[in-house]
């Protein structure tokens, strides 16, 4: 156990050192300029701002500084609006709930990942502790937007130099290390769970690449579409494989996967010395090596990517049948009524209350959120008592601004690997910025009132969580059930009743990976919001039989012959009907016969397990 939190911690220092320096030095700019100028007060106001340095921490530059700007408008809007609602305490609580309510919609709808609303919501809370005129409000707004062009300069430095393109470097590499992971455990107990790894991170590296908008014959366009041939080859092998294949394989695709960017040598895209061979899978390899040497035949080969405006996905996600309203209401009404509980009980630092029910709503749902807001107030606890040791020492201000600094690395780097141990730093920073804040204070008061304040938001965010909308997943499952099974029938169509191009498989073939990542993701959310009884066992066998599909339509072989075109024409149209039924909430139609589908008995038998399990 002790050697797997050794392991756990090492991992975090290796791969999040570079994100927790580059946040440590967004917050301890302000601090440091602020405690110079003898105005520690006002250094603590502007690494707010600064904190819109922490998002897109990952993404590529060109998408990651339109993302932190605005974010830096946001905190430059909110703080000075809290500040004026502060001594209105209805007013206050309005104001959080509006804030959290349209920072989550949009964060949700647009997919920013964590801290998503979260530091929006803390800079508003924070704002509403203590009351400002028109004219302070001003300095606030100038202080922060200062404190976000900090953060802005800091995070993306990087982008003047060699490592402007090191993001989607890494996802791409992550997708062909994902991809070779297939191959290496196909016929092994973990093929299912190498399959969807690939899936998703070859959706994440188009992702990225969406995000720097590269565009035309650019070499990290040619790696993703070169990744996606040898995936969609390799999928098949590691459904078909009943024993482990030979490693020459994988080492082949890592081969491709290194040669990426530039002309691999000759051999890179095969396999040697095999004991059976892979047909299909030599072809893939031959594809991808052609991609890579010669580039892609035009602009719009190789990879479609989507072009989807920020506008058009905000219209995207109101619809009614999504879970983003339901989610981004119930985290307006957990932080409202949670600060309005804090200020109907008098406590001097109220917010905190509000801050709770903010962060643990992260969870995606209640098996998660019970679990983080217990770690958060376990991690709160242990790091109040040691900002209590620092305090009572009556540190000067130089080094409660260390000390907020070094909290902040270690939050930063921990937090995603061990959640409780990451917050013990940020209770230690968030105690260390509100005592450079209000220096007349009594620090001593607010470090007690912080975890009575946690405890207090913990429990009252868990019960609203178990009575606002808690089965808005579940209720939305039918429509996301259909929507995948729309894509994979496409697919279907596309590979059995087109011409069965590579060219015309990729657009179905990438709806179909996007449909499926939030079909499993939508899946486990409302599995986990079960907290009494399970899932009804109907849903359970749609979702199985629809995922087993989807994976199957991914992983057709190239080289294997189609199935008669009635059959094929048979099994297409049976899966609309079942997409339409789980769309409409009937039962589909009588089918005149049976599924059949020569050659492909195990599409054939998840076809007859759906249509089983809809009835």
């Amino acid at each position: 156990m002790t050697g797997q939190v050794e392991r756990l911690l090492g991992d975090a220092f290796r791969t999040r050192w570079y994100a927790g320096l580059r946040a440590a030095l967004s917050v301890g700019i302000p601090l440091r300029i602020g405690g110079s100028a003898g105005r520690a007060s006002w250094g603590a106001l502007a690494s707010i701002g600064s904190f819109a340095g922490f998002y897109g921490a990952n993404t590529p530059y060109r998408h990651r500084i339109r993302l932190v700007a605005w974010v830096g408008v946001a905190l430059a809007v909110v703080v000075p609006l809290g500040g004026l609602c502060a001594s209105r305490a209805w007013l206050s609580v309005a104001l959080a709930g509006v804030v959290a309510g349209i920072a989550s919609f949009v964060c949700l709808a647009l997919r920013v990942p964590p801290p998503r609303e979260y530091l929006i919501v803390l800079a508003v809370l924070a704002a509403s502790g203590i009351p400002a005129s028109p004219a302070v409000a001003v300095r606030e707004c100038a202080l922060v937007a200062g404190g976000a062009l900090i953060g802005i300069l800091v995070t993306m430095a990087p982008a003047l130099g060699p490592r402007r393109t090191i993001p989607q470097a890494r996802a791409l590499t992550r997708a062909w290390a994902a991809v070779g992971d297939v191959l290496s455990a196909a016929g092994t107990p973990e093929a299912d769970s190498a399959r969807r790894q690939a899936v998703a991170s070859v959706a994440d590296a188009r992702e990225a690449l969406r995000q720097a908008r590269i565009t035309g014959d650019d070499p990290q366009r040619r790696s993703l579409a070169a990744a996606e041939v040898v995936l969609t080859s390799a999928l098949s092998v590691s459904i078909e494989a009943s024993a482990p294949v030979d490693p020459s394989w994988a080492q082949a695709a890592r081969r491709l996967a290194a040669a990426a960017g530039r002309a691999p040598e000759q051999g890179a895209g095969t396999a040697v010395g095999q004991p059976a061979d892979l047909p299909g899978l030599r072809w893939a390899l031959k594809a991808a090596r052609s991609i890579l040497q010669r580039g892609l035949d035009s602009a719009e080969d190789g990879t479609e990517l989507d072009r989807r405006g920020a506008a058009e996905r905000l219209r995207e996600a109101l619809s009614p049948t999504g879970i983003v309203v339901p989610a981004a209401a119930r985290i307006a009404v957990a932080v409202a009524v949670a600060a309005g509980v804090g200020r109907i009980l008098g406590l001097d630092h109220s917010y905190w209350v509000g801050l709770t029910a903010a962060a643990s709503l992260q969870a995606g749902n209640i098996t998660l959120l019970l679990h983080r807001s217990l770690n958060r107030l376990a991690g709160t606890v242990v790091g109040v008592a040691l900002a209590w040791a620092v305090f009572t020492l009556h540190p000067v201000v130089i080094v409660v601004a260390l000390v907020a600094v070094l909290a902040q690395f270690l939050g930063e780097v921990l937090i995603r690997a061990a959640y409780g141990l990451g917050i013990v730093f940020v209770s230690i920073l968030a105690l260390s910025i509100y005592d450079l804040a209000v220096p007349s204070a009594q620090i001593g008061s607010a470090v007690g009132a912080r975890v009575q304040d946690t405890a207090i938001g913990a429990a009252v965010v868990i019960v609203l969580r178990l009575v606002l909308w808690p089965r808005a997943t579940g209720a939305a499952m039918p429509q996301v059930q259909a929507q995948t099974l729309t894509a994979v029938a496409a697919l279907y169509r596309s590979r059995w009743l087109g011409a069965g191009r590579v060219a015309d498989l990729q657009a179905p073939q990438r709806r179909l990976q996007e449909r499926l990542l939030h079909l499993q993701a939508i899946s486990e959310d409302a599995r986990a919001d079960q907290i009494i009884g399970a899932p009804p066992a109907r849903e359970e066998q749609v979702t199985l039989a629809i995922d087993e599909l989807a994976i199957l339509a991914l992983g057709v072989p190239f080289g294997r012959p189609r199935p008669p075109q009635p059959d094929a024409e048979a099994l297409v149209g049976r899966l609309d009907q079942f997409a339409a039924a789980l769309q409409n909430g009937s039962p589909p139609a009588a089918a005149e016969q049976g599924i059949e589908l020569p050659g492909y008995p195990r599409t054939q038998a998840a076809a007859h397990l759906l249509a089983s399990a809809i009835g």
